[in-house]
């Protein structure tokens, strides 16, 4: 199984701590595939700076492939400044400005490379939601994470996003089965096979267009929640995969409660360790 991470990669800030830590939801990803078995590839622009001679020792260290990501010259590294207290993050800012290595565009032999793909996914920091539909229609599964920001969920960025997404997954406000089906529903009529919405402490519900599971959460003390959506969305993803997912499968009932279990499990042990994996 070949997954491929398509998009952010940054450079995680702590000023309260003086810490930095490699990062990007698609960074983060992809190290946690290759840590569960998978064959991993990064796919996003890199900066031709010191920072992003860091993320590629990281990715190297934890068996990812990013030797095909464009380097842009004469740019840097978005940064993504935070305060971390008891194991909880609080945005300040970022700092990327003109001379940010930007969003990935995808010409003929970025496209190439994802035809190689068994599995990609991506996000709403990948910044490309225009280019995507051409993603979508590739043989791969395809699996997006909308992330929390009320700006992700409107209608007009659904009509970007939506063709043929097999995991669409959300960081959501707790809610009862009934709304979440509802929710669930309106975006399968949109094409998504399957919905998650993650909840904090009130655990994830997951469908499949007809089935809906509900996850618990896994108590730990938290010392940092950086990456804890990506070390869970990677887990699901690996775990729906060795059940037999196909794209455009809706996957049955036992197997979306399994991926919950270990998804759970892994983002738990994340939440452990400092940064987005641990390095």
């Amino acid at each position: 199984m070949k997954l491929i991470a398509l998009g952010d990669n940054c450079i995680d800030v702590y000023r309260n701590s003086d810490e930095t830590h490699p990062g990007g939801n698609a960074v983060n990803v992809a190290v946690h595939a290759a840590r569960s078995g998978m064959d991993a590839e990064y796919l996003g622009a890199f900066a031709d700076d010191f920072y992003a001679e860091l993320l590629q020792k990281a990715l190297a260290a934890n068996g990812v492939r990013y030797d095909r990501c464009p380097v842009i010259p004469h740019s840097i590294t978005k940064q993504c400044v935070y305060d971390v207290i008891n194991g909880e993050r609080t945005f300040v800012e970022v700092i990327a400005g003109e001379s940010w290595a930007g969003p990935i565009k995808l010409k003929e032999r970025e496209m190439e490379i994802l035809r190689e793909a068994s599995v990609i996914v991506s996000s709403v920091n990948a910044k490309i939601p225009e280019q995507l539909r051409a993603v979508e229609e590739l043989p791969a599964v395809f699996a997006y994470d909308f992330g929390e920001k009320e700006k992700y969920r409107s209608e007009e960025y659904y009509d970007q996003m939506f063709g043929k997404i097999d995991l669409a997954m959300f960081s959501c406000r707790p809610m009862g089965m009934n709304e979440f089906r509802e929710f669930a529903d309106s975006l399968h009529r949109r094409g998504a096979v399957h919905v998650l919405a993650t909840m904090g402490t009130e655990g994830q519900m997951f469908s499949n267009g007809t089935e809906v599971v509900h996850g618990a959460v896994e108590e730990v003390v938290p010392r940092d929640t950086m990456g804890a959506g990506d070390s869970f969305l990677a887990a699901v993803i690996h775990s729906l995969w060795m059940n037999g997912w196909q794209k455009g499968k809706p996957m049955p009932e036992d197997a979306l409660s399994e991926a919950l279990q270990e998804g759970k499990r892994i983002s738990g042990e994340n939440c452990l360790a400092p940064g987005g994996f641990g390095s």
